[in-house]
């Protein structure tokens, strides 16, 4: 590419600023727009098409069925293809999926709609930005993963309000096609900048300095073989993490509008809601990755399991507006435990020489356990008439994921990180950053 000289976008800016800026697009109207914002569609489609709360949840089924099925597959298509080719049929495949909605009429066609979000959208919000910021940054790379992931945030807020009025003025079959062809108007154009690592235009990332090799030498990547990590401790340990922290998300998330409305507030205030969390999980984003930085990625994790299970039980016992939008603040905190602290999670046990691969089999858990997370808690509405129940064992899944991740640490020790030439190396000798 003639715009790229010496690994700089026009010679002077370091290409890592043009991947974060790509990624902080393909978040933005790929996870913040079509993923984030779903839950806006629940209720106008019951209303309008007489569903049950659980059977629209069946939406998210598909998509937790369809990610589950194709991300360890994904995760070896992007390692081995053209990752803009890859993501650009991708997104084709992804915006066609959401905007086909707007012509939906039964239940079924959410729940194959939702499939191929969930297939396509493994190669676009799923593992693509987590990869790329992982490769093209050492220096404050817990901070740039926040800023990246915060958009997707900055998206949903925004477009909570937009997809709302188009529902309220023009109606749900409008919105779904709006988000359909916005998404690929933004993603399309911005994953023909990409490219996977510095070394595919001669360069390092950023940040780097050389240690053990010569001066000027390309990095090494590190870490563990995907058959050593699937069979170890840790990563059973991730595993679960992971689809806990998906079952989460799923649970309440795609119910925020339904129970904010179920205890007696408009589907106005509902919105307000949704864009609370949001706002609120923007700066959650930053913070976390901040702290990620500062304190390390498993302190941050053990703090963000606390404040969403502080968040939640807000939900469960605060009635009064302004203390449901701090509880809403505080849950927010959960789209930083997926989307940041996660990969640095994945990154920090197993390193990144096959990060993509061994990220990619750890985000099934997030499939398995997020495919019935909505579903679980839409049935406790539909039998009991509250949320609540499912609230509860909710907070229980905080505790058991701090245990998990804890114990993911501690098998950490016993995991050998070699080279791609099968060079044994330290794993705890990380390459120094630039100041």
């Amino acid at each position: 590419m003639a715009i790229i000289r010496d690994g700089k976008l026009l010679g002077k800016y370091h290409y890592a600023f043009v991947i974060m800026f790509c990624c902080c697009l393909v978040q933005a109207f790929g996870m913040g727009l079509i993923l984030n914002c779903g839950s806006l569609f629940y209720v106008p489609v019951c209303e309008d098409m007489g569903f049950l709360r659980s059977e629209i949840s069946t939406y998210m089924t598909g998509y937790f069925i369809g990610t589950t099925l194709v991300t360890p597959l994904a995760g070896k298509i992007l390692t081995k293809y053209n990752i803009r080719v890859v993501m650009s049929i991708a997104i084709t495949i992804l915006s066609a999926a959401v905007a086909s909605m707007a012509l939906g009429g039964v239940i079924l066609h959410w729940q194959i709609a939702g499939f191929f979000v969930g297939a396509a959208g493994s190669c676009i919000f799923v593992l693509p930005s987590a990869t790329l910021v992982g490769n093209w940054f050492i220096k404050r790379r817990g901070f740039i993963y926040g800023i990246v992931m915060a958009c997707s945030s900055i998206s949903a807020a925004i477009f909570s309000q937009v997809i709302s009025l188009i529902i309220l003025n023009i109606g749900w079959r409008a919105a779904y096609a709006f988000v359909g062809i916005a998404a690929f108007a933004v993603i399309f154009p911005a994953v023909q900048f990409l490219r996977k690592k510095p070394t595919d235009i001669g360069t390092v990332p950023y940040g780097y300095v050389a240690a053990d090799e010569e001066e000027g030498a390309l990095p090494n990547m590190r870490g563990v073989s995907v058959r050593r990590a699937v069979v170890c401790i840790a990563f059973w340990c991730l595993f679960i993490f992971a689809g806990i922290a998906s079952f989460i998300h799923g649970g309440i998330e795609q119910h925020m509008p339904g129970y904010i409305e179920s205890i007696g507030f408009t589907a106005s205030f509902a919105a307000f809601i949704v864009s609370a969390q949001s706002v609120g999980s923007v700066f959650d984003k930053f913070l976390m990755g901040w702290l990620n930085d500062k304190i390390g990625v498993q302190r941050t994790t053990m703090i963000e399991l606390v404040v969403i299970a502080l968040g939640i039980i807000g939900f469960i016992t605060l009635h009064n507006p302004a203390l449901l939008a701090l509880s809403a603040i505080m849950f927010g905190v959960q789209d930083s435990l997926m989307s940041v602290s996660l990969p640095l999670l994945i990154r920090e046990i197993f390193g990144s020489r096959n990060y993509t691969q061994i990220h990619a089999w750890i985000r099934t858990g997030v499939g398995i356990f997020g495919s019935f997370s909505g579903v679980v808690v839409g049935m406790s509405y539909d039998s009991l008439g509250s949320f609540v129940p499912a609230f509860v064992i909710l907070i229980g899944t905080c505790v058991l994921a701090m245990g998990c991740v804890a114990l993911a640490y501690w098998d950490k020790r016993k995991l050998v990180w070699t080279t791609d030439d099968g060079t044994v190396v330290d794993k705890d000798a990380h390459v120094s950053p630039r100041a």
